[in-house]
């Protein structure tokens, strides 16, 4: 790991920690709730699915999410019913369900078919929440936590605490996972 990659996720740890102690009442000792980097079994998913929608989606714009919405476990499933690694509801899977891996069956406790679903969904998103003013990925990522409807109904960003801190979460996270997936000409890693 280079000496800027520890340094600015040593800093990222202390901003964690403190907006941790802050919400969630830990210490500035806690670790941050998130890994610091991508699990390498899923870094190709990230890669090819982010393809799907160019200039929306980057690989660690989806690592960030799934980093946020499920902490990279393929196995999660929500209170409210959102599955696998990217937590998509089944009436979206229903609709947007992708078989990534070759398989023959779109399954979203499958990481490779739920990030590529997740990419589907997300350029949708961004096509649907573009006709409003405002930051659009912020936008985008409102409608994947909120639902669409609820960007719409606010003409925006909804005030909900939980997709306000979501946006920020998944912000950060593409930040921290960057060097992830920056590579050099010849294919090494920088």
């Amino acid at each position: 790991m280079s000496v800027s990659r520890r340094a600015r996720l040593a800093s990222l740890a202390v901003s964690f920690a403190g907006v941790g102690a802050i919400v969630m009442g830990v210490t500035a000792c806690d670790p941050p709730d998130f890994a610091l980097s991508v699990p390498s079994a899923y870094k190709s998913y990230f890669q090819i699915a982010a393809k799907r929608c160019p200039n929306v989606l980057t690989p660690e714009s989806l690592a960030a999410q799934a980093s946020a919405e499920s902490g990279f476990n393929p196995s999660a499933v929500s209170p409210a019913g959102a599955q696998g690694l990217m937590q998509i509801i089944p009436e979206v899977w229903a609709t947007y369900g992708t078989d990534a891996d070759g398989d023959g069956r779109a399954n979203p406790f499958t990481a490779a078919d739920s990030v590529a679903t997740s990419a589907k969904y997300n350029c949708y998103l961004s096509s649907r929440v573009n006709v409003i003013d405002g930051d659009q990925t912020e936008l985008r990522l409102a409608a994947y936590n909120a639902g669409p409807g609820a960007v719409e109904k606010y003409d925006g960003v909804p005030p909900y605490p939980e997709t306000q801190n979501y946006i920020k979460r998944v912000a950060k996270r593409t930040v921290a996972f960057s060097d992830d997936f920056s590579t050099q000409d010849s294919g090494k890693r920088t």
